[in-house]
């Protein structure tokens, strides 16, 4: 399945059907790397979505996915609760009527040997390979994305979103904590997602994470990743855009979190000349074995005067960077990210606006402002609805979330630049695809 038919997937609403075998919703699993129970030491989380059609997603660390029929999400949830093969067999025979036993052992095998391949220490942060995303003939209609990107809010009001997003079907949550104003909020807001059994991720700028013991708090609280923005192998120009002496603590947070087992992200912005630098902060992600980017591109349209646009990229120039991007780290065996192009805002400096990030972290995600509202990755900053107020599936099916779903499944790939994964979800040089700010007050 292409990412495109995957995102279209993703972003359409299924209905309402009748009882299923399996009751839609997110069931969290644990298991012990070489072993069939969860143990102390590796260990993978999995997450097996189900849909309201009956079909599934079953998620390894929430960076491998494969989707699932009714009878696999039957199979997967019984192997993942330890039922025996007798039980799971009964299981199938009760609720598909007429399926041949032989039938419906080579599915147990299959689902049994996908499980296998697995569950093995990998990777806490979660790069979903959306080109790979298929990995058994069937596909689901997603009930809700896979991730919110959180900004800070009142600590009670923040396990109140908490609450509803887990309620609603996301294994995932990364916490956007720019400006870090107290650094025990995102200890408890990070610790209520894992005791939930949520993937849990910061996006922090070093110098906010820089107090004593907040990254070992945060570690002992369950933080799977942080990403983090680092804007060139050269240390003057990052702590120009990132504030000085960002750089030296950017590698050593870095260090600290190899130590602590989190999984370090490197943000890396595209601007006018990242090119020239790309090949030489590559080569210092990996010597120091930072192998998940993240890329951030703030891009202002072809006829922004020079002066507003302040070293960000021109939209005319982003597909040949992109590329040269793409086969970079392809080269180089890097895992990453597109992030959705921000457009540039002449309101605020460049460096500012590096500093607030993306909107969302992927096309796979949402934004979740302080007071509950949804926004969509794309588009203009509208929101859709409020997590602590309305319904999701009100909150789904908001013209916001149709607009994007339209683009989405608009052919954006053309003979000029084919096969780029910037473009999958739309074309790069279009200002109407790119996330038009953050959305509220920040």
């Amino acid at each position: 399945m292409s990412t495109r038919e995957f995102l279209t997937k993703l972003f359409l609403p299924a209905p309402t059907e009748p009882p299923l075998p399996v009751r839609s919703g997110l069931y969290h699993y644990m298991r012990s790397a070489g072993q069939e129970t969860y143990a102390e030491g590796a260990y993978t989380r999995f997450h097996l979505r189900v849909e309201p059609d009956g079909y599934g997603l079953l998620l390894a660390n929430a960076s491998a996915a494969a989707h699932l029929s009714p009878s696999g999400v039957v199979i997967a949830k019984g192997l993942l609760e330890d039922c025996s093969e007798t039980e799971i067999m009964e299981q199938l025979q009760a609720a598909f009527q007429g399926a041949s036993r032989a039938a419906m052992q080579t599915d147990l095998e299959r689902v049994a040997g996908l499980i296998a391949g697995l569950v093995a220490p990998g990777d806490n942060y979660p790069v979903l390979n959306l080109e790979d995303a298929a990995l058994s003939p069937y596909e689901a209609r997603l009930m809700a994305p896979l991730q919110a990107d959180v900004m800070m809010a009142p600590p009670d009001q923040l396990l109140q979103i908490l609450d509803k997003l887990w309620d609603v079907g996301f294994p995932h949550v990364t916490f956007m904590a720019y400006p870090l104003d107290d650094p025990t909020h995102l200890i408890r807001a990070v610790e209520h997602a894992e005791d939930l059994g949520m993937i849990a991720g910061i996006r922090v700028r070093a110098s906010d994470l820089d107090v004593p013991s907040a990254l070992e708090a945060l570690a002992m609280a369950g933080l799977d990743h942080c990403n983090v923005p680092l804007g060139s192998a050269e240390g003057g120009l990052h702590d120009r855009l990132y504030g000085s002496g960002d750089h030296a603590r950017a590698l050593n947070l870095f260090e600290e979190l190899h130590k602590n087992e989190v999984a370090p992200v490197v943000e890396v912005p595209l601007l006018e000349n990242s090119v020239d630098s790309l090949q030489p902060l590559l080569n210092l992600l990996l010597d120091n074995s930072l192998t998940n980017v993240n890329f951030l591109s703030i891009v202002a349209t072809n006829d922004t005067p020079e002066q507003d646009r302040s070293g960000s990229l021109a939209a005319a120039a982003l597909p040949q960077v992109a590329d040269i991007v793409e086969e970079t780290a392809a080269e180089m065996d890097v895992r990453f990210i597109w992030q959705p192009p921000v457009l540039r805002d002449p309101t605020l400096t460049l460096s500012d606006q590096l500093r607030l990030g993306p909107r969302c972290t992927s096309d796979v995600s949402v934004r979740i402002l302080p007071n509950g509202d949804v926004i969509p990755p794309r588009g203009s900053s509208a929101s859709a609805g409020n997590m602590l107020h309305d319904q999701w599936t009100d909150i789904w099916s908001n013209e916001a979330f149709m607009r994007f779903r339209e683009r989405v499944e608009r052919p954006t790939l053309c003979e000029e630049c084919p096969g780029l994964l910037i473009c999958a979800a739309d074309c790069p040089r279009e200002p109407a695809g790119w996330s038009h700010g953050l959305g509220g007050t920040v």
